[in-house]
């Protein structure tokens, strides 16, 4: 008697072990916090609560699945001004530069009706219009813009970040306003997200926003 007592307490104890085992198992995984470096205060005063022209570079991922954080890299930028008194008082034999490593040699200048345009050594033509603030911006024959760089920032892409798409040609009444997803599936298809079809907006924290993705004929 005293043998099938011990017998039942290793039985019992041999279940108890495996109803420990199993409650076990079905415990959900421990969930890990994320903390990420704070906001710098010099780009906060730079950035928070303002709109950029914008060019994407770059895209990288951390981690796996739903615990992946994306980042991009963009280049805030301003369309290329010049002063009004340079453009009004530029003649022929004068040198424009548009950035470094990029100019051409005035060789013909002709007064519009809202600008002057422009002639260079290969006989390309450019178009200078005023602005409202008083300075010029130009155009290429082609309707090229340019563009100076402001900063470039690497910044992580948050999943509630609003995403509006106005790249189609043909719905001229507003963007259509989308999402994450939508937005990582076009980075990750190399878009080309550049000044003259992207805009970027930052809350009052310098967090980023809004993503405006426009028509344009060179996307």
């Amino acid at each position: 008697m005293k043998k099938l007592s011990t017998i039942l307490s290793a039985v019992l104890c041999a279940l108890l072990i495996t109803c420990l085992a199993v409650t076990a198992c079905a415990e959900e995984p421990p969930t890990s916090n994320l903390y990420r470096p704070s906001m710098s205060e010099t780009f906060k005063a730079l950035a928070a609560g303002k709109t950029f022209e914008a060019r994407v570079s770059k895209n990288e991922c951390y981690g796996q699945d739903e615990d992946s954080i994306w980042t991009i890299t963009l280049t805030a930028c301003e369309e290329t001004h010049f002063e009004a008194q340079d453009i009004e008082n530029l003649k022929e034999h004068d040198i424009i530069a548009f950035a470094p490593g990029s100019a051409i040699f005035v060789t013909e200048k002709t007064a519009e009706e809202d600008g002057f345009s422009i002639k260079d050594q290969n006989s390309l033509g450019y178009f200078f219009t005023k602005t409202d603030d008083g300075h010029y911006v130009a155009r290429t024959e082609n309707d090229n813009m340019f563009f100076t760089e402001i900063f470039t920032i690497t910044i992580p892409l948050d999943k509630d970040i609003s995403f509006l798409d106005w790249s189609d040609p043909e719905n001229l009444e507003a963007p259509v306003k989308k999402g994450y997803d939508e937005l990582l599936d076009l980075l990750l298809e190399d878009t080309n997200f550049a000044p003259y079809n992207t805009k970027v907006s930052f809350d009052e924290n310098g967090k980023l926003a809004e993503l405006l993705y426009t028509y344009s004929p060179w996307n």
